[in-house]
């Protein structure tokens, strides 16, 4: 059976801005000298896209059963000194005699171990006094499905638990129901000040794309049916999955899911609990998180771009937390200094001079764009373009874009700076029409090296 590498990656960065807003929680941004073991790390592309940004993190271990998903993730960290990954069970895993951890991660994994308790237990035993524990997990009871009279995706899932389930290696011992249990197990383990927030995907407004998106989802997994299933169950599993997927063509059909993201803190003697932080998880926060909201209008620009290997059709659209998932992934792919996801948050809530768009190639974000626009003038302080799409038109259609927008605001030029060593970039801005009109001398770090000023005229 297929792990469905490609849909678990899709939902990695679908779900991160969740987890972002649990680091935001406890101050991984600014925290130094972090330590952070990842409990079901797969292939490494969810560890490398949560913790990667943050330069307080200064080691990750990842751990997992399977001996080449942990070859791959050693492969796509190997340029990250901080990141190491070892083949072996939670249960098993003893780390060094001296090391301790300050956050423990379980994402999507918890729900998977034989003993979930148990390695609560562990988890907790694990951490240095008043670090945290971090849970992502699911709740199947918390599924609403409605029209559905002949309670199509409820009997999918007592199918799916009956024969899918206990015939599957990693998901033998799942438990679908983990969510409204988290809060009491990390209790039960002996960690302190738990907080618990749920996260609603539905259909409720969405397009046909996006309901179908939406279901692919949910049931990409509970199509996997072992071999050794009976036949009459396996066709009735893809015949009730089919009808549970025409539900969703309906636009009175309204479906939610919701995921759990849980922190827990192991006390220190005598210091009070950690005061959490942020929107989300902070104090005063209602009591069922709310969806991350799109920053700025709702203005939509469209492309077409087909010459030399372009992409067909883009669109350009503010950018919004909820896509800080792939906004991270083009990050830390493009910089050594990546920005943190609070970063990109701390612009798009408060800062009333930011000007932040998104490029979105077949639904997902493949390059965005941020500008400030001042008294003193526009000015470009963050763009990059997914490598896979760079030559394809993306940063181009970014870039005038926020011409257009501070041309429309009044600024009569555009600036950005670039590192004068980087002749890519130089040639490209050049062709948009930018000018070089100063030098700043070793601005840049890491390497050092002195910064390009170049502007573009908006007469």
């Amino acid at each position: 059976m297929s792990w469905g590498k490609g849909q678990i990656t899709k939902q990695a960065y679908r779900t991160a801005p969740e987890d972002y807003a649990a680091f935001e929680a406890v101050n991984l941004a600014g925290r130094d000298g972090v330590r952070v073991l990842d409990v079901g790390c797969f292939d490494g592309f969810n560890t490398r896209l949560k913790f990667a940004p943050y330069a307080g993190v200064t080691r990750v271990v990842g751990i997992d059963p399977m001996a080449d998903a942990v070859a791959e993730a050693a492969a796509l960290t190997a340029d990250d000194p901080r990141f190491s990954f070892a083949c072996t069970t939670f249960e098993e895993y003893e780390p060094g005699d001296e090391e301790r951890f300050d956050l423990v991660y379980f994402s999507h994994v918890l729900q998977h171990l034989p003993d979930p308790q148990a390695a609560l237990d562990k988890a907790c035993r694990l951490l240095e006094p008043g670090g945290f524990v971090v849970v992502k997990t699911v709740d199947d009871a918390a599924k609403l499905s409605y029209p559905d009279p002949d309670a199509v995706m409820r009997r999918l899932f007592a199918l799916y638990e009956r024969h899918v389930l206990p015939n599957t290696p990693h998901t033998s011992r799942t438990d679908r129901y983990n969510g409204e249990k988290c809060y009491t197990l990390m209790k039960r383990a002996g960690l302190d000040n738990v907080r618990v927030r749920t996260f609603s995907a539905d259909t409720a407004g969405k397009e046909l794309d996006e309901r179908r998106a939406l279901f692919e989802r949910c049931v990409y997994f509970r199509r996997n049916v072992p071999p050794c299933v009976d036949e009459a169950a396996a066709d009735e599993i893809r015949a009730l999955a089919d009808a549970w997927g025409a539900l969703f063509e309906r636009d009175d059909y309204y479906f939610s899911s919701q995921s759990f993201v849980v922190i827990g803190q192991k006390p220190r003697e005598g210091e009070p609990p950690w005061t959490y932080a942020g929107p989300v998880f902070g104090d005063g926060a209602a009591a069922e998180a709310p969806r991350f909201a799109k920053a700025g209008g709702a203005e939509m620009s469209r492309g077409e771009r087909t010459a030399g290997g372009a992409v067909s059709t883009l669109a350009i659209r503010p950018l919004a937390e909820r896509d800080l998932g792939r906004v991270m992934g083009i990050e830390v792919a493009s910089f050594r200094d990546p920005w943190t996801p609070l970063a990109f948050a701390l612009e798009l809530r408060h800062n009333p001079c930011a000007h932040y768009a998104a490029a979105v190639v077949n639904g997902d974000v493949a390059g965005y764009l941020g500008w400030w626009g001042t008294p003193e003038g526009a000015a470009i302080v963050r763009v990059a373009v997914d490598p896979a799409l760079r030559k394809a038109g993306v940063g181009r259609a970014l870039v005038e874009q926020a011409a257009r927008r501070a041309r429309e605001e009044g600024h009569t030029a555009l600036k950005l700076e670039v590192r004068a060593g980087n002749a890519v970039a130089c040639a490209f801005y050049a062709r948009l029409g930018f000018l070089v009109v100063a030098v700043r001398a070793g601005y840049y770090d890491d390497p050092p090296e002195d910064a390009l000023v170049m502007a573009l005229p908006l007469g």
